[in-house]
């Protein structure tokens, strides 16, 4: 199969200067974009929390995990996630989570053990306070000594 012909290097103005009138690139149509449709996909609305002890939440918009999580700061409307924990490894208002169009997030909230995500095929991260960080599907959270992963 015969290599195709590339259009000769553009010829310059008596500046040096690349002249673009001179240059034969093909014109390549924009994708369509209609106004009803999303410019770019969006998130599910919903995540399944899988939990290491075979209980399984369903979570939407924003809410607190924890032992005997409540709103923080003023915040209302929190889907609130209580996670038995008899050896006490997971605070009592341990992580936050969030979902938007860009997906589910998750925020420690100071907690006294932590919060890890591990994400597939990605080196465990151990999440710092007050910063949101992205769990994908398939992601493993960690809190204390609990877990669950993100379907």
């Amino acid at each position: 199969m015969a290599e195709p012909e590339l259009p000769p290097f553009p010829a310059s103005t008596p500046g040096g200067l690349w002249d673009a009138r001179s240059a034969r690139i093909p014109f390549v149509e924009p994708w369509p974009v209609s106004a009803d449709e999303p410019v770019r996909p969006t998130a599910p609305v919903s995540y399944l929390l899988d939990f290491g002890t075979g209980r399984e939440v369903t979570v939407t918009g924003a809410g607190i995990i924890g032992r005997a999580p409540q709103g923080v700061g003023g915040e209302s409307a929190l889907q609130l996630v209580r996670i038995d924990d008899p050896g006490r490894s997971v605070s009592k208002v341990h992580a936050r989570f969030e979902i938007d169009r860009d997906g589910l997030w998750i925020e420690d909230l100071g907690s006294g053990n932590g919060t890890t995500i591990e994400q597939p095929g990605m080196p465990a991260v151990d999440l710092r306070p007050g910063q949101r960080y992205a769990a994908r599907a398939g992601a493993v959270v960690r809190i204390g000594r609990q877990s669950f992963t993100v379907r």
